[in-house]
């Protein structure tokens, strides 16, 4: 059900948890996206779905303090970064808000317990890893992210804040590559195509870039796009196909072809090092990270000859970092990459005491017991 001959100013009184400004008309709560605390909108229609407002944005009528300009040239249009027209501090405040409205909402004891949220130590060039979409503009190959509150229209990019510098150029390298050497970018609705990202990692404490092509079908051409990207970028160290099967009616298949370098790249968590292959899971901020299992430490303090479990372990770096050898460390992760890796890891840090475990939770849990003082649940 719609609504539009609703015209009347909606103040933005705080952001819910779904990323939405809340704020009332009549009596009744509207939803907002795209606003924030102190926003007064105007929408240009309204969906009406149980007894909340959905409405559409028109305009900003007059802007929250809380907005700055935007450091970032792809802003607003970007869906990259949510909030990056508002001050770091101010996010946080957001967030931490969200958060307490969520607990209050849904286990009311925790919100006392909740403590602040812990700022990271830098707000640009901090993600280790991305992917950015195929696009075609006047007859150009672009990359990009998707547009806010679009799953299909695809916003170039050229000066990204949240990777790394030299990501920019190797952006730059692609799309000048496929120029020369065109392929078609995969169409969703119609299932068919080839190009879909490019998926960039990057390890922070050793500069080296691991670099993704995800495509639909192999083709001739992702060999010499590695082996030029490799004698352009020294930092590359590793070039990988991943090619993702697609039939309606059947799963999603997805295997990854190594196409030249290192099969992995190493990122380094204070005095620990990790090796990460194309498809395992690590976390995004590598900044960050360190200060989350130094938390995890101290919320979970490891005893001699105790028993840790790792639900989801993905490439073990939570477990390997809390444990140190100092207990038995089990690991439960169903992509078999990221049991490689985990493997590999442990072995890489000098940890002796662990196991890690290839398959889904639900299935091992149900006829394994393992007995645990502590559970990590990422």
């Amino acid at each position: 059900m719609t609504h539009d001959s609703i015209t009347e100013p909606i103040h933005i009184t705080k952001v819910i948890n779904e990323g939405m400004g809340l704020g009332h008309l009549n009596n009744r709560s509207v939803l907002v996206p795209k606003t924030l605390p102190g926003d007064i909108v105007e929408c240009s229609s309204f969906r009406k779905r149980k007894r909340l407002l959905y409405g559409k944005l028109k305009t900003i009528l007059t802007p929250s303090p809380l907005r700055i300009t935007a450091p970032c040239s792809h802003a607003p249009e970007c869906g990259g970064c949510h909030y990056i027209d508002v001050d770091y501090s101010d996010q946080l405040k957001i967030k931490q808000d969200i958060l307490m409205d969520t607990l209050h909402y849904f286990q009311p004891s925790f919100v006392e317990k909740c403590e602040d949220i812990v700022p990271c130590k830098s707000t640009r060039y901090h993600r280790n890893k991305m992917e950015f979409s195929f696009t075609i503009e006047d007859d150009r190959y672009h990359l990009g992210l998707k547009k806010q509150g679009s799953f299909s229209e695809v916003v170039p990019i050229t000066d990204c804040l949240l990777l790394a510098k030299e990501s920019n150029k190797i952006l730059s390298f692609t799309e000048s590559f496929f120029d020369r050497n065109p392929l078609p970018i995969w169409d969703s609705r119609e299932q068919t195509g080839c190009l879909r990202h490019l998926m960039i990692r990057h390890s922070k404490a050793f500069d080296h870039f691991m670099v993704n092509i995800l495509a639909s079908y192999p083709d001739d051409c992702f060999q010499h796009y590695a082996k030029e990207l490799m004698n352009t970028f020294s930092s590359v160290k590793s070039v990988n196909h991943i090619c993702i099967e697609e039939k309606k009616g059947s799963p999603t298949q997805t295997t990854c072809i190594h196409l030249r370098g290192d099969t992995v790249i190493q990122e380094k968590i204070n005095d620990c090092i990790f090796s990460i292959s194309p498809l395992s899971f690590f976390q995004t901020n590598s900044l960050q990270v360190g200060t989350l299992y130094d938390t995890v430490k101290q919320c979970a303090p490891i005893k001699e000859n105790s028993t840790v479990l790792d639900l989801y372990c993905g490439t073990g770096t939570i477990g390997i970092y809390i444990t140190q050898n100092r207990c038995n460390l089990i690991g439960i992760e169903e992509i078999e990459d990221a049991i490689s890796n985990a493997k590999e890891n442990a072995k890489l840090n000098n940890i002796t005491e662990a196991t890690f475990i290839c398959g889904r939770v639900k299935n091992i849990l149900k006829f394994q017991t393992f007995n645990p003082d502590i559970v990590i649940i990422d």
